[in-house]
């Protein structure tokens, strides 16, 4: 049964698989990939999925009987034979592209030949491996000049004809052939002091063994021997790039000439020939013949490129005369006789930039010591005149420092004096403005323009209307009086209570004369440019009614008289008969007149 089933779940699958693959044949212009093929669900579909819609020629026979007993098995193999024959497979022949290219190859030259044949002209295999061609005449000729077409599909037969011997080529005699590319290669890359892996990847880079060469030399010492530069066999020339004529070795920078000089490298002797009018230096001396160069010689050219020639051949003929010096000491004087100083430096003195600088200098003539010298004396005077200038320039700073301190010192005392004698003034002698900006105090301490009285004028305005207007000072500063008043008020059982309230001045709510400070009423002499607002005490007389407003200073001075009243209270107190003929209010009221 297990068995049966797999087999009608992969019958199933297959006849999706034919579905979907008649469906994507039958579209032309929709997307195909938007329809899934599910070749994985069954084994029997993921192993037909090449036959049924890849590239391949599939041939499906569809089994039938004639039997009427098995009418709906054979109804169902015709459904899945017209499924498949919907099914458009492109089969494309599977072929090597070299060997396609041949074939290709093969099949062009035929062509070119039957083109040169209609031309009139057969193509031979000549000596030395040359074409000869030949017309129709038996005339042979080297060239095809009377027709383009001939010489057109001639250039192309020969051009097939290679391409074909290389693709006809063995692996074996490709493989030989690029053996012994890469031993040229490393050889030449050997000889230019490049390092290289047997994968041809770049290790690292040395100096050459044999070809002489040049290395820079810089102030920086990082920065010395990084560049390298070949003296090859012949002519080397060296210049700019705006040259008319290609150099060896370009450089830039001041003093160097289109073609500077030529080095010339002949059987291992290496000579430098300058231009005329060229810059160029070997040893410190300025040479403008033919100078022959010896391993560790120093030369510039122009003004800032420096270089060390380095002779492979010829420091290891200096190593082996060390030896046999060494070995033979009766043979070194004769050396010695034969050396230049020029060419070889001090033992230990490494052959650096300011190696070759010095030697630049002292050769033309130029005393380094000497220059050091002068020039140590010459930043000592002029030192010394610096500080002598620096000193002078203090003296004179300092003088008037000290001038400006006396002034300020001296301002400051007649502005002290000033502020005393205005402390003795009364405040009655500041009630109005103008008193206060034409008193002499003032004319003495301050030159005022005319704008400058204007703002002080301003600002003496501003701080008057607002100093009284603090609201906030005074509710907290009375805050305690308010809180005691209404302590003793409900200690002795009077019904009356005390908060604090606002009062404007308007024109429909004027406030009373007595409401209106003392010292802002004597010094109100013009109209304010806003309502004034006080800070009052609003009695409420629950027990008649009644509703009274007291100032502040009005609340202080009763709270005086009700302390009394309570302390009276608390030494004697009173019956009930003589509290109820006794009034709150009147008692302070009397107080009040009598005080007054």
């Amino acid at each position: 049964t297990s068995a049966r089933a797999n087999i009608n779940k992969s019958l199933t699958t297959l006849g999706k698989v034919i579905s979907a693959l008649a469906e994507v044949s039958a579209m032309k212009n929709k997307k195909k990939k938007e329809n899934f093929i599910p070749y994985r669900d069954s084994v029997l579909t993921w192993l037909l999925r090449e036959n049924l819609g890849g590239n391949s020629k599939t041939a499906m026979i569809a089994a039938i009987s004639p039997a009427d007993i098995n009418y709906d098995e054979t109804l169902s193999t015709l459904r899945y034979a017209d499924r498949a024959k919907q099914i458009v497979c492109k089969a494309i022949v599977n072929e090597d592209a070299n060997a396609k290219l041949i074939r290709e190859l093969k099949e062009e030259i035929q062509r070119l030949r039957d083109l040169l044949k209609a031309e009139g002209i057969e193509v031979q295999e000549g000596e030395e491996g040359l074409k000869v061609l030949k017309n129709d005449n038996g005339v042979c000729q080297q060239t095809v000049q009377g027709s383009t077409i001939a010489e057109e599909a001639f250039d192309q037969l020969q051009a097939s004809e290679k391409l074909i011997a290389e693709l006809n080529e063995t692996w074996e005699e490709k493989l030989k052939r690029t053996e012994v590319i890469r031993i040229q290669r490393e050889a030449v890359f050997a000889e230019m002091g490049v390092a290289v892996k047997e994968d041809g990847m770049t290790v690292g880079v040395f100096s050459p063994k044999k070809t002489p060469h040049l290395v820079n030399l810089n102030e920086d010492p990082s920065m010395s021997e990084c560049l390298l530069y070949y003296i090859k066999d012949g002519l080397t020339r060296v210049g700019t790039s705006s040259s008319n004529m290609t150099q060896d070795i370009q450089l830039i920078g001041s003093h160097i000439q289109g073609e500077h000089c030529v080095f010339e490298n002949r059987e291992g002797v290496v000579t430098l020939q300058p231009a005329p009018g060229a810059l160029s230096y070997v040893n410190g001396r300025q040479v403008q013949e033919p100078v022959v160069l010896r391993h560790g010689s120093r030369v510039i050219l122009g003004r800032n490129h420096v270089f060390r020639f380095n002779h492979p051949d010829q420091a290891r003929e200096r190593r082996e005369n060390k030896i046999n010096e060494m070995n033979a000491p009766e043979i070194k004087d004769e050396k010695i006789k034969e050396k230049s100083p020029a060419e070889t430096p001090n033992n230990g003195e490494t052959v650096d930039w300011n190696f070759a600088q010095i030697e630049l200098l002292e050769k033309q003539g130029v005393d380094l010591k000497q220059e050091m010298k002068q020039r140590l004396v010459a930043l000592e005077e002029q030192f010394r005149k610096e500080k002598e200038t620096a000193d002078q320039a203090f003296e004179e700073q300092r003088k008037n420092y000290e001038a400006r301190i006396d002034a300020l010192q001296k301002q400051v005392e007649e502005q002290s004096m000033t502020m005393s004698m205005y402390s003795s003034y009364t405040p009655e002698d500041f009630n109005n403005e103008e008193d206060i900006f034409v008193n002499p105090l003032f004319e003495a301490a301050c030159n005022w323009s005319e704008r400058e009285y204007q703002l002080a004028s301003w600002a003496y305005r501003k701080w008057k209307y607002h100093q009284f207007t603090s609201l906030r000072d005074d509710l907290w500063g009375n805050a305690i009086f308010l809180k005691e008043a209404n302590a003793i008020s409900v200690e002795l059982k009077k019904k009356v209570q005390f908060q604090f309230t606002l009062l404007t001045d308007t024109l429909y709510s004027p406030l009373p004369v007595d409401m209106i400070p003392a010292i802002e009423d004597e010094t109100e002499d013009e109209e304010r440019p806003f309502p004034r607002t006080i800070v009052a005490v609003e009695v409420l007389d629950t027990k008649n009614g009644a509703t009274h407003y007291w100032t502040l200073e009005k609340l202080r001075h009763r709270l005086e008289l009700m302390r009394q009243i309570y302390n009276e209270d608390i030494e004697s107190p009173a019956t009930p008969e003589q509290l109820i003929k006794e009034d709150f209010f009147q008692c302070l009221t009397i107080c009040a007149n009598q005080k007054s």
